[in-house]
């Protein structure tokens, strides 16, 4: 081969080595700059309308479409679905086998001592949900339901709010009646008057319960515990120090999903009414 020849094919050797060098080096950097981690969301898929299984089978609600809408914004993250039953939520966002809880989370000192939770994602409500023949107003505290009988599930919520009460006034209390049995049961039972009353999720009667049974009901304002009073629902995350920086990163995006109205837009789809929540800031 000629001097000339072997250097231009030198030069054309060199130039491929550069070039090949480049580019897997600029790939290099593209994967590190674009590195995806994969969170494991988890809900238990009820209760309808915040998580649940479509007629399709596939999950679907207010929680699951609000969290799909917040990943859609956030490409470093991918977002895999896992269904479990309530408890092992815990469990597994205890041992960081689930990232993200989803399923219409409340706060409170036990959880927050134990989990990351993100901005409120909805402004939750409670109602009194009272038999037509209660000799009630449309607006209650819960002192005006006192010497009336209610039903409801232990440790939850609402229950709670009740024997708070009564723990607070021994001497003109509500009866408590503790039941097991689904949400249907229950209102069912104080429509045919076994019971005076019982409370629930504002979001859920509407956006559920009412429509899909046609109760013949009272539904009251429960003062102290409507929209923007400190009822909000929350996300929870395993507190990992990884997972400061989803939530924060969560917190930015559904920001942006109320900003834009899409939380409004899923409220009223799935509740029927906007329980977007309000930011002091």
């Amino acid at each position: 081969m000629k001097r000339r020849e072997f250097a231009k094919a030198f030069a054309v050797i060199l130039s491929a080595a550069v070039l090949t060098g480049s580019l897997a080096g600029a790939a290099l950097a593209d994967e590190a700059e674009g590195e995806v981690r994969t969170i494991h969301a988890v809900t238990a898929a009820s209760p309808r309308p915040f998580t649940y299984y479509g007629d399709d089978d596939e999950l679907t609600g207010q929680n699951y479409d609000l969290v799909t809408a917040i990943f859609d914004k956030l490409p470093q993250y991918e977002l895999e679905w896992e269904v479990a039953d309530f408890a092992s939520i815990f469990a597994g966002l205890d041992s960081d086998k689930y990232q993200l809880g989803v399923n219409n989370f409340a706060k409170n000192p036990e959880r927050e001592e134990k989990y990351l939770f993100t901005d409120p994602i909805f402004s939750n409500a409670y109602i009194v949900v009272a038999n037509k023949d209660v000799d009630l107003p449309d607006s209650v505290e819960v002192a005006d339901l006192a010497g009336l009988s209610f039903i409801g599930q232990a440790a939850v919520n609402v229950t709670q709010i009740v024997e708070t009460y009564n723990e607070e006034n021994p001497d003109n209390p509500i009866d408590i009646n503790y039941d097991e049995a689904d949400m249907n049961i229950e209102l069912t039972s104080v429509q045919d008057g076994k019971f005076d009353f019982t409370i629930i999720d504002k979001p859920m009667y509407f956006g559920f319960y009412e429509p899909e049974f046609g109760y013949d009901l009272h539904p009251i304002e429960l003062k102290g515990y409507g929209v923007n009073e400190g009822m909000d629902s929350y996300l929870i995350a395993s507190r990992t120090e990884e997972n400061e920086q989803l939530v924060e990163d969560i917190n930015a995006a559904l920001r942006e999903v109320i900003e834009e109205g899409t939380s409004t837009e899923l409220d009223i789809k799935y509740f029927g009414d906007d329980y977007s929540p309000v930011y002091d800031d």
